[in-house]
């Protein structure tokens, strides 16, 4: 009896946590008391957005300033908390934006700094679609030497959003396959 009371509540334990990963967005449930991590929760493994990936590429080819580009936007139809990276030349493909990128992008501000390595100025700003509507956050990395004029990078950083709102006539295109 004493071996199916602890089964029972290890049964139970499991159980919650399986309704806990599931209501949290991390697990698909698959039937009664399974469960699957779910895809999109695993960042390493989710794909880029093909036309929002093919800009990225395009920008990083004709800006060799630039180290990286990731493109964060929110989905149709999705709020702003459900803001992810689409595209990116440094990979994190699924990540969710962060407080400080919500900022940005409901701001309408502009973050910049020298990395950590100290061998790129990594700027983050508001990224407009053709209308002028704030749809997510580009963040790009130049390439940097300490000497390098901050301001400078922060004008061609808003110079090549300028550009890419040329080429976005909304968020959802970003989304499409062609």
């Amino acid at each position: 009896m004493g071996n199916r009371a602890h089964h029972s509540r290890l049964s139970g334990r499991a159980i919650a946590l399986g309704a806990l990963i599931v209501a949290v967005g991390l697990a698909d449930l698959c039937g009664a008391g399974q469960w699957a991590i779910s895809q999109p929760a695993m960042e390493s493994e989710r794909q880029p957005e093909p036309k929002a990936q093919a800009l990225a590429l395009r920008t990083l080819q004709r800006h060799p300033e630039l180290a990286h580009i990731v493109l964060h936007v929110t989905p149709p139809g999705l709020t702003d908390v459900d803001n992810v990276i689409i595209a990116s030349t440094m990979g994190r493909i699924g990540k969710r934006a962060d407080d400080d990128d919500l900022r940005i992008m409901r701001t309408g501000t502009i973050e910049a700094v020298v990395a950590k390595s100290g061998d790129r100025y990594n700027v983050s700003l508001p990224m407009l679609d053709r209308s002028g509507r704030s749809i997510g956050i580009v963040a790009l990395g130049f390439h940097y030497v300490a000497g390098d004029d901050p301001q400078k990078l922060r004008f061609a950083a808003a110079g090549i959003r300028d550009d890419l709102r040329r080429q976005i006539v909304s968020a959802k295109s970003l989304f499409s396959k062609h």
